[in-house]
């Protein structure tokens, strides 16, 4: 009990009942399938060691083989089987204890092609085809020329083999070299041989179809053929039918003979032999070039600037390419911004209209001198006007005058010439004023309402009918007036500084005879010592410490009026004084000045945080600063040479200008006509003549010609 039964049946007959697996506790939920040969084939569980088996008869015996498909784990309770068209069994199972669905797979031996390998014995198999489950028809293998008993054997494909129950007599009369082909059908009917290709039943020593007769390579069974004759087999030619080639190594088309790059698939040929193959050649004519980085058509090895499409060539050796070169063969040139021929580190008027004909320095006439009146607009205070061309007292009124009525009032030492017409002609060019009124420019004008104050009468100045010049009060007549004077009770005869106070003497006795003696009205002694101009000199020098001014003669009080008419406090004349001398030091390296102004700022301030300089002084200072470090060069010029600018110029009242001008005349040695022109700038072009010399009219249009024959020279009037 507890067994696998099977039983099977015709129709309308008894059932025959075999015993599958008598083991006991097994047979549970079996499943059958029946193969192309109406083979049974069994799955089913065994409870007893919860295994799953296999079950199928055996052809030979007709007896059940049973085999275990699974164990180990509690695995067949459920499950099935399927035979496919191939023969194969298929079963999927349960593993209870996993819990899992597995599956297992394997062949019954048949399939649907209906052929089985069949053995005759010692001559050898053929496939034979199975017609039913009677019949199967085979071609036999060649016999011998004598009977011989054979057992026929039965392969599977899984390689499992059935002996037939019977032998058999094998024999056959038509093959007489025994080699398996029927004479009929042998080419050799004489010669045992298993060629099959070009002959069939001939010899065939390498065995690899052809006949040793039809084989080029009798003794090599993997060749037969040698179509192009270069004695390599068309089996391992790469090229059968070309006598040339037999190898393709990188597998390119392209044998290896003829093949320039043999091992890269990716060339074949090298039109200029430089190495680099045609396809990866952007220059394949050209051996000196192979690659072209940036695409120009130019070689990397040519390109002086093979990263840049723009560029190739670089002629003068400078470093920009020549088509970006605004001067290709000049290694000290590359650009000129405003196109006028002449390159931007020599080019000192570098925003030139287009098609301006410029001088060596890249400068037009009309820039050089926009307004033509001779001075170039670098020196040119008034570059716009033709009339005007210098301020001397920075007051914006030129010094030029075009009205003949001031001739005799111009002073010999003061700039300027007279143009007719002149633009707002200054008519006191050495005062910085603000008059305006009747043509009268550039004069003080204290109350504001336009009318120069040498024009108006001064309520607080009196003039006695004798024009006598009313001077600043000098109550300890040491020289320095009350207004300016820190000690006003000076004892007579004291020297005093310039704020009125006794100063230690210093000087030797000759000293103080000298200048006894120059004040005595000496002048004879003085005049054949030093000359008139030295005592001029001598005049300003004394008279910046006021040491000698108490010994003045009242001939020389005009030099008191001169020397002390500044609104200035000591403290910001000393500040003003260094700042002028930064600038008259530094004016021409405008670099330079910057940094040296700078460091004067950094001084100032802390010289201020330390109360060593007042507030007042301070943002004095640094207005200038700020308007110097704005100027351009042509300005720092001027500002350096202009001590008005700094508020440290001379100034006197306008009531006593008259008075003063006699008595300065009063001291000079000669009466000679002062001329009232000057001779051109040097910074004026003039015209060049076919003689290398320049020409210039000055003041234009006055008959007055000067000449020189170079740039840098003066000019010299020209005497005709």
């Amino acid at each position: 009990e507890y067994d696998l039964r099977y039983s099977t049946g015709a129709p309308n007959s008894q059932w025959t009942t075999t015993i599958v697996d008598a083991t006991g506790h097994t047979g549970r939920n079996p499943s059958i399938a029946v193969d192309a040969a109406d083979q049974p084939h069994i799955v089913y569980h065994t409870w007893s060691g919860q295994n799953l088996k296999y079950a199928t008869i055996d052809p030979v015996t007709s007896n059940w083989t049973v085999t275990t498909m699974a164990s180990a784990d509690d695995v067949g309770d459920g499950n099935s089987i399927f035979i496919d068209e191939s023969g194969d069994m298929h079963v999927p199972f349960s593993d209870e204890t996993n819990e899992v669905l597995k599956y297992a797979t394997k062949s019954t031996g048949l399939s649907q092609t209906h052929e089985i390998r069949v053995q005759f014995g010692q001559y050898g198999s053929v496939t034979g085809t199975v017609v039913n489950d009677t019949t199967i028809t085979v071609s036999t293998p060649l016999s011998g020329l004598t009977p011989d008993t054979i057992d026929i054997t039965l392969w599977d494909k899984d390689g499992n083999s059935q002996i037939l129950s019977s032998s058999f007599e094998f024999i056959s009369q038509e093959d007489l070299d025994n080699d398996g082909v029927l004479n009929d059908d042998d080419d050799c009917p004489n010669d045992a041989g298993t060629s099959t290709e070009d002959l069939t039943g001939c010899p065939d020593d390498d065995g690899d179809g052809y006949s040793n007769s039809g084989d080029a390579f009798p003794s090599d069974g993997a060749e037969w053929a040698d179509s192009d004759g270069d004695s390599v087999g068309d089996n391992a030619d790469e090229f059968p039918s070309n006598p040339f080639e037999q190898v393709d190594s990188d597998g390119d088309g392209v044998g290896d003979n003829s093949d320039a790059f043999p091992n890269d698939a990716s060339e074949t040929t090298d039109s200029d032999g430089d190495g680099v193959g045609d396809n990866s050649d952007v220059f394949p004519m050209n051996a000196f070039e192979s690659i072209d980085s940036d695409g120009d058509g130019y070689g990397d090895n040519s390109d002086h600037f093979p990263n840049d499409p723009s560029e190739s060539a670089d002629s003068d050796g400078d470093g920009v390419g020549d088509n970006s070169d605004a001067f290709p063969d000049d290694a000290t040139q590359t650009m000129d911004t405003d196109g006028d021929g002449v390159g931007d580190l020599n080019d000192l008027c570098s925003s030139t209209l287009d098609n301006q004909t410029v001088d060596a320095n890249g400068c037009s006439q009309l820039q050089l001198d926009a307004d033509g009146d001779g001075y170039e607009d670098a020196v040119d205070v008034f570059p716009l006007d033709a009339t005007q061309w210098l301020d001397s007292d920075g007051d914006g009124y030129g010094d030029n005058w075009g009205d003949t009525s001031w001739n005799a009032s111009r002073m010999s030492e003061w700039t300027g010439v007279f143009i007719a017409n002149a633009t707002q002609p200054d008519y006191c060019p050495d005062v910085l004023g603000n008059s305006t009124a009747d043509a009268y420019f550039g004069c003080l004008d204290q109350d504001g309402n336009s009318i120069a104050d040498v024009f108006e009468q001064d309520d607080s100045n009196e003039t006695n009918e004798t024009n006598e010049t009313t001077l600043p009060v000098d109550s300890d007549n040491d020289g320095v007036s009350d207004v300016e004077d820190n000690c006003p009770g000076t004892a007579q005869g004291a020297i005093v500084d310039e704020n009125g106070c006794v100063q230690v003497e210093s000087s030797e006795e000759e000293t103080n005879t000298a200048l006894e003696s120059f004040f005595s009205g000496e002048g004879g002694v003085v005049t054949t010592t030093v000359g008139i101009g030295a005592i001029l000199l001598a005049l300003f020098t004394l008279l910046q410490t006021n040491a000698v001014a108490v010994m003045l003669p009242d001939t020389f009080r005009w030099v008191q009026v001169l020397r002390k008419n500044s609104k200035l406090t000591k403290e910001e004349r000393n500040e003003l004084t260094y700042l002028q001398s930064l600038v008259q030091a530094y004016h021409a390296n405008p670099e330079e000045l910057a940094e040296e102004l700078v460091d004067l700022k950094g001084d100032i301030t802390a010289r201020f945080t330390n109360n060593q300089i007042k507030k007042e002084t301070r943002e004095k200072l640094f207005i200038l600063i700020g308007e110097l470090q704005s100027s351009t060069p042509s300005e720092l010029y001027q500002i350096a040479h202009n001590e008005a600018y700094f508020g440290l110029s001379e100034v006197i009242d306008t009531g006593d200008r008259s008075k003063l001008l006699d008595e300065k005349l009063a001291m000079t040695t000669s009466d000679g006509n002062h001329e009232m022109s000057i001779a051109p700038s040097i910074h004026s072009q003039g015209e060049l003549d076919d003689k290398g010399t320049y020409w210039i009219e000055w003041p234009g249009n006055s008959g007055t010609w000067y000449y020189r024959y170079a740039p840098e020279h003066e000019w010299t009037k020209f005497e005709g």
